[in-house]
C-alpha cells in the first residue's frame, strides 16, 4: 500500500480552513458568555413589548444586507487593524458601564460596538466600511431607553387624541377629551401608548430602512423615505383613534375592545404600508433612480487585492479579543453584584401631622396606574394648613432603577390625565432643607378646563434634590458605579390655584412653599441620603 499523496496548497487550504474554524468558534463562544443575558433580555422585550415585536425580523435582515456584500468583501484583501481591539475593549467597558449604570440601552449597543470591532480587528476597515449598513441596521432591534421612549410616547398619545377628538366631532358624535381620555356618550376611550403611533411609527422606520436600502442607492431618496414614516404613522393613528371612537358610538363599547379593536389596529398599519409605497412611487416618478443593475463598487485602491479561498485567520488578535470578553464576562457577573438597597422607613409610616399641616389618605391608585408607575413604595395624601388650604402630596420611591426602570416625569403623566401645561419654569427655595443652602425644583402651571393647578416636583436620591430629569439619570450613573446603589424618590407637590385672590399663582407659590419647608426634616428618614 502507497503513502496517499497531498499537494501542498491543498494541505495549505486545510490548515487555513481549521484556523477559520477555531477562530469562529473561539469567537463565538467568547460573545456566548458575554452577551448571552443582553440577547435573553432583548429577545424577551421583543416578545413583551409589542413596541419591538420587529425586533425578531432585523437580525435576519441585516445578515442578508451582509450577504448581499459578499462580492465585495470577496474583491477585498483582509488588513487587520490592532485598533480593532480597542474598539472590542470599548465595547466591553460600554457593556459594564451600562450594568453598573443599570442603563439596558448601553449593554445592548455594546453588542454592536463589539461586533464591529472584530470586523475592523480581524479584516481591516474596507471590511468595516462594507459592513457598516448591516451594523447599523441592527440598531433598530434595540428599544430606546425609557426617559427617551417617554418623550417621544407621550406627545405622540396626545397628537393622536386631538386628531381622534376633531375627527369623532366632525363626524357629529359628542365627544369630550381630557388628555389621552375620550369620554363618549356609550364609552371612555383612553389612547395608550399602543395608540400613541410609537409602535407603528417604529415598525414603518425599519421597513423604509430597509426597503430604501434594497430599492434605491440614493441617499436623499432614502433619507425621504424614512422621514415620511412620522406624519403618515401620526396621521395614521389619529385615524385609527377616530375610527374607534366612531364605532364605538355607533355600535357601543364593545366595538373599542378585543378583535374589533386589534383588527383596526392591523387594518390601519397595512394602510400606513400602502401610503409609505406611495411615497416612494411619487419619489420614482419624479426623479427615477435608474437600473438597478449598476457596475459593482470597485474596492478601495489601498484594499484591492487578490483575495485567497479561505480568509487567513488572525489568532493571536482572535485570542486576545476572546480573552477580552472572558474578562468581561467577569466584570458584568461583579457589576450585577453591587446593587446595594439601603434601610428605610416605608411611605405607611409617614406621619399625618407634618409641621402645622394635616393629612388625609387619598385611595390608592388602581393595578394598571401601579403597573405603569413602578415604584416600589408610594404615599399619596392631601394636606391641610392652618389657614385650611390644601395640598397634594405624592412621593414615589424606587428601591432600584436596574433593569430598565426609570422615573416618570410629571410633564409626561400629568397631560395623559387631561392637565395641559401652560407655563413652566424653576423655584428658588432659600434656607432649605438646611439653613444657607439654596435648592432648585420645577415649577408648571397647568389647567383642565377652568381649573388650574401650580405643581411643584423635584427628584430625590442620595440626600440632593435635583430639578432636571437628565441630571438625575446622570446622578444615578455615578451613584451606581460609585455605590452600587440606583434608588431614587420623585416628590410631587400640586396646590390649586384660586381665582378669588388678588395674585392668585403667587398665593399658590408661598402655600406650596411653605409645606415643602415643613416636609423637609421628614423626607430623609423615608428617602435615604
Amino acid at each position: 500500500m502507497t503513502a496517499r499523496s497531498v499537494s501542498p496548497p491543498a494541505a495549505s487550504a486545510r490548515r487555513t480552513a481549521r484556523g477559520l474554524l477555531w477562530t469562529a468558534a473561539l469567537l463565538i463562544a467568547g460573545l456566548a458568555v458575554l452577551y448571552a443575558r443582553v440577547v435573553a433580555g432583548l429577545v424577551g422585550d421583543w416578545i413583551h413589548d409589542g413596541n419591538y415585536s420587529h425586533g425578531f425580523v432585523i437580525p435576519p435582515a441585516a445578515a442578508y444586507l451582509a450577504w448581499q456584500r459578499r462580492a465585495d468583501l470577496q474583491r477585498l484583501a483582509p488588513r487587520p487593524s490592532w485598533l480593532g481591539v480597542l474598539v472590542v475593549a470599548g465595547g466591553v467597558g460600554l457593556l459594564l458601564l451600562g450594568q453598573l449604570a443599570a442603563e439596558f440601552f448601553l449593554t445592548r449597543v455594546s453588542l454592536i460596538v463589539t461586533l464591529a470591532g472584530i470586523v475592523l480587528a480581524l479584516e481591516g476597515w474596507a471590511a468595516l466600511r462594507v459592513l457598516a449598513g448591516p451594523l447599523a441596521f441592527l440598531l433598530l432591534m434595540i428599544p430606546l431607553p425609557a426617559i427617551l421612549f417617554n418623550q417621544i410616547a407621550f406627545p405622540l398619545q396626545l397628537v393622536a387624541s386631538r386628531l381622534g377628538e376633531s375627527v369623532i366631532s366632525a363626524a357629529n358624535i359628542p365627544v369630550l377629551r381630557e388628555g389621552n381620555v375620550l369620554v363618549l356618550a356609550t364609552t371612555t376611550l383612553e389612547v395608550a401608548e399602543a395608540c400613541s403611533g410609537i409602535r407603528s411609527l417604529v415598525s414603518l422606520l425599519t421597513l423604509s430602512l430597509l426597503f430604501g436600502y434594497l430599492a434605491d442607492r440614493r441617499p436623499w431618496a432614502r433619507i425621504v423615505l424614512a422621514v415620511s414614516t412620522v406624519p403618515i404613522a401620526v396621521v395614521a393613528n389619529g385615524v385609527r383613534v377616530a375610527g374607534t371612537g366612531i364605532a364605538a358610538g355607533y355600535l357601543g363599547a364593545a366595538a373599542a375592545e378585543g378583535f374589533l379593536h386589534e383588527s383596526a389596529g392591523l387594518a390601519v398599519f397595512a394602510v400606513a404600508m400602502v401610503l409609505l409605497f406611495a411615497v416612494y412611487g411619487l419619489l420614482a416618478w419624479w426623479q427615477p433612480a435608474g437600473p438597478r443593475t449598476a457596475a459593482p463598487r470597485p474596492a478601495p485602491p489601498q484594499a484591492r487585492g487578490s483575495r485567497p479561498p479561505w480568509p487567513q485567520p488572525a489568532p493571536w488578535r482572535a485570542l486576545v479579543i476572546a480573552g477580552l470578553l472572558v474578562l468581561g464576562a467577569a466584570g458584568v457577573s461583579w457589576a450585577n453584584s453591587r446593587d446595594f438597597t439601603p434601610p428605610r422607613r416605608v411611605f405607611a409610616e409617614f406621619p399625618l401631622q407634618v409641621g402645622a399641616w394635616r393629612g388625609v389618605q387619598e385611595p390608592p391608585f388602581e393595578p394598571g396606574v401601579l403597573a405603569v408607575l413602578g415604584a416600589d413604595d408610594y404615599l399619596t395624601r392631601a394636606y391641610f394648613g392652618p389657614d385650611r388650604r390644601g395640598v397634594g402630596l405624592y412621593i414615589g420611591y424606587w428601591a432600584t432603577r436596574r433593569q430598565g426602570r426609570t422615573i416618570h416625569s410629571p410633564l409626561n403623566c400629568l397631560p395623559g390625565s387631561g392637565w395641559e401645561p401652560i407655563s413652566q419654569g424653576r423655584l428658588h427655595l432659600r434656607d432649605w432643607p438646611e439653613p444657607g443652602r439654596e435648592t432648585t425644583i420645577n415649577r408648571i402651571v397647568v389647567e383642565k378646563g377652568l381649573e388650574r393647578q401650580l405643581v411643584l416636583y423635584w427628584f430625590q436620591s442620595q440626600g440632593r434634590i435635583i430639578a432636571s430629569e437628565y441630571a438625575n439619570r446622570l446622578y444615578m450613573v455615578a451613584d451606581a458605579i460609585a455605590t452600587g446603589r440606583s434608588d431614587g424618590a420623585l416628590v410631587r407637590v400640586i396646590v390649586p390655584i384660586q381665582n378669588d385672590e388678588e395674585d392668585p399663582e403667587q398665593a399658590a407659590v408661598e402655600t406650596g412653599s411653605a409645606f415643602i419647608r415643613a416636609l423637609g426634616s421628614i423626607l430623609p428618614s423615608f428617602v435615604p441620603q
